[in-house]
């Protein structure tokens, strides 16, 4: 009795676990292709087509249902797509998280209330590159912030004021003036490094949901704003 409660366990155990996953693969399930056509894909392992219409994303950030009799409607807003990391031969450029800090400054018998929207990024210069990567406070002429609902953001400040040199790394610290509002159901802000910062070659954006940020009440702002 006593060799065979422990094989009796793991058992129970096993089907415990396993159970969840196989009722998860057998049933249904509906996606839409890349094309945007509404599939069913059924537990047998066929599928077919929920309908013949069609979806797509306005630049606003809006979910489109495209029917075929030549209507439309507004079904949502479109899913958003995280892009928190981009890697190059040379550089690998990760959002580490958003912070927004609150500055509240008493004015007589009221609060003046400031915000600034602040960026944490991981640089990492590839051992394999052959020149140095300078970070100076002219770049932030090179970046622009915006949100969902395609507000755009001043950049205050880049910080550190340093070289990269390859096979090193080090975070740096964006901070734009301003936030998106508390009622705007802003559901996301991106960030675009332009070309020549960080020795890009191309456009690179990262974008991190709103529901991701973290808050924290601040005495004042580095920049001295």
């Amino acid at each position: 009795m006593t060799r065979s409660t422990p094989f009796i366990l793991t058992f129970a155990l096993t089907t415990l676990f396993l159970s969840p996953i196989s009722n998860t693969l057998s049933a249904n399930q509906e996606i839409i292709t890349d094309d945007g056509r509404e599939v069913l894909l059924k537990q047998d392992g066929s599928w077919t087509f929920r309908s013949t219409d069609r979806f797509a994303n306005t630049k606003q950030g809006q979910r489109v249902r495209l029917k075929e009799d030549g209507s439309w409607e507004y079904t949502g807003n479109a899913p958003v797509i995280l892009e928190k990391q981009v890697r190059t031969t040379e550089l690998d450029i990760k959002l580490q998280k958003v912070v927004i800090e609150t500055y509240e400054k008493k004015v007589l018998k009221s609060k003046r209330v400031k915000t600034q929207t602040v960026f944490y990024l991981n640089l990492e210069h590839s051992s394999l590159a052959k020149t140095n990567i300078s970070i100076t406070k002219n770049d932030i002429a090179r970046i622009e912030i915006k949100d969902s609902n395609g507000n755009n953001y001043q950049v205050a400040s880049i910080q550190p004021n340093t070289t990269l040199k390859p096979g090193s790394n080090t975070v740096v610290i964006i901070r734009a003036k301003g936030s998106p509002l508390w009622l705007s159901n802003t559901r996301s802000m991106e960030v675009v490094f332009n070309p020549e910062i960080f020795g890009l070659q191309k456009p690179v954006t990262l974008i991190q949901n709103t529901i991701d940020f973290e808050e924290k009440d601040v005495d004042g702002f580095k920049n001295n704003e």
